[in-house]
């Protein structure tokens, strides 16, 4: 069975459905593929956490009660120190949503946007369950569609433009040829940041939480979830599950939770390491996890992802049937500049500063909460300088003068690469200069995976 489309895209969850609606809109034809059953999109964990404000900014009708996706909406965050003092309060409304259905509900909005064009501009949107997306389909040495499998067999799509929005694994930026303008990187174990959910029920129903609490000290938080759960534990750790449950234990045996009852665990992983240098090549383009866009702080990717969307669907504008260049990488090129000038620099720079910011003891911790050193709360924001109140921190005995210079360390080689970034090239002449500063900077960077095996060995 062949196909022919203007865009393929291999993977339909959220990344995939948002860029697919965006470009139907604008009078291209698109098709998805995703192996998942119709009714498992999206079933990658029971809840998310979505921040109410992105919704608006990414057009997307947003869930209220009534909802098959909405649970509720909580209005603040708190973080605490390692030995659970000093909250800082941050505002923000925060809604509670189930997975997929809110899959269903950004699908229903991309099939209205390709639904919403008229004459030449009106598009297409078609999405293929079940289908596995086998190798990349090449002509003349430019990758042109690829080939798929479902029940009924083969299946070859042609394309004008593939994008890989298949998640983690990356399935076809990772059987790119090495030379073709895109890095081919596995997202290996060390690669990743992996997530165990615990949905209890609290033997004191008034502990149920109203707002999510965040020890970054350990990577743990508490959360509002689903019924008949009272809530969630959460933890996130680099390495394994196996030092991820470590973590927990070692977290709840200092800061023990509220007694309760586990229903159930889930377990998940996402990227947790650089983008790749470049998004687009010829006639593709990579996005979602299958480009490592998520937040170094919490292994957010959902919204995050989609700004890169938002990116890319403007840069390649209305469709022009007489352009046959406007997939080209030459053509598609600001997109990496306006995205790892803005968003890409933000988290290129606290996946460095990170290592240095955990690299320290728990009163060290504490102590840094006390002085709003690193965490602070909404009313702190941009006072003080670091440096000023790190060396203040040593001269008080605070903070030892190892934990000093790793901090240190992580800020100033993390405002580098912000700048680098920042500065990335338009003109791609410049790329190869830019690329190899860059590779420079991140040899610089401590590896997370590498901290987290040497945590591992004190405990067991």
């Amino acid at each position: 069975m062949d196909k022919q489309t203007d865009i393929l895209i291999i993977g339909s969850c959220s990344a995939g459905l948002y860029f697919g609606g965006l470009m139907a809109k604008q009078g291209f034809n698109v098709i998805l593929c995703d192996k998942s059953k119709e009714e498992n999109l999206g079933a990658r964990f029971d809840v998310i956490h979505i921040a109410q404000r992105h919704f608006a900014e990414f057009g997307i009708p947003e869930p209220g009660p009534g909802d098959d996706d909405y649970i509720e909406t909580f209005h603040a965050a708190y973080q605490r120190s390692a030995l659970d003092k000093y909250p800082k309060l941050n505002h923000e409304d925060i809604c509670v949503l189930r997975r997929v259905p809110l899959m269903k509900r950004i699908r229903k909005w991309a099939e209205e946007q390709a639904a919403s064009g008229t004459g030449s501009q009106r598009g297409s949107l078609t999405i293929l369950f079940e289908t596995e997306f086998i190798k990349p389909l090449f002509q003349n040495g430019t990758i042109r569609g690829g080939i798929l499998k479902n029940v009924d067999g083969e299946v070859t799509i042609t394309s004008s433009l593939v994008v890989d929005a298949s998640g983690i694994d990356a399935v076809v930026r990772t059987q790119l040829p090495d030379n073709y303008g895109v890095e081919t990187f596995v997202t290996g174990p060390r690669d990743q940041f992996y997530v165990v959910l615990q949905y209890i029920s609290l033997k004191d129903k008034s502990k149920t939480p109203t707002n999510n609490t965040f020890w970054p000290y350990y990577k743990c938080w508490f959360a509002p979830a689903i019924t008949p759960a009272d809530g969630l534990f959460g933890v996130g750790a680099n390495l394994s599950f196996e030092y991820a449950e470590k973590c927990w234990q070692r977290f709840n045996s200092r800061i023990p939770m509220p007694p309760h009852e586990l229903l159930y665990k889930e377990k998940g992983s996402t990227p947790y390491r650089r983008p790749p240098f470049s998004l687009v090549a010829d006639n593709f383009l990579v996005l979602g996890d299958a480009a490592c866009i998520t937040n170094p702080w919490s292994g957010e990717g959902v919204p995050y992802g989609m700004l890169l969307c938002k990116i890319a669907a403007g840069v390649i504008g209305q469709k022009d049937a007489k352009n046959t260049a406007q997939f080209s990488k030459m053509a598609m090129w600001p997109i990496n500049k306006e995205y790892f000038g803005s968003q890409g620099a933000e988290f290129a720079a606290n996946l460095v500063m990170l290592s240095g910011a955990i690299a320290c003891t728990p009163e060290e911790n504490d102590y840094e909460f006390s002085k709003s050193i690193i965490f602070e709360d909404e009313t702190e924001k941009g006072k003080g300088n670091l440096v000023a109140k790190l060396i203040g921190a040593l001269f008080a005995g605070g903070i030892s003068l190892k934990s000093l210079k790793a901090l240190m360390s992580g800020a100033l080689l993390g405002g580098k690469i912000s700048a680098h970034y920042k500065n990335f090239p338009l003109n791609l002449a410049d790329y190869p200069a830019w690329e190899a500063k860059a590779k420079q900077l991140w040899a610089k960077s401590a590896n997370m995976a590498d901290l987290a095996e040497e945590d591992l060995k004190t405990m067991v």
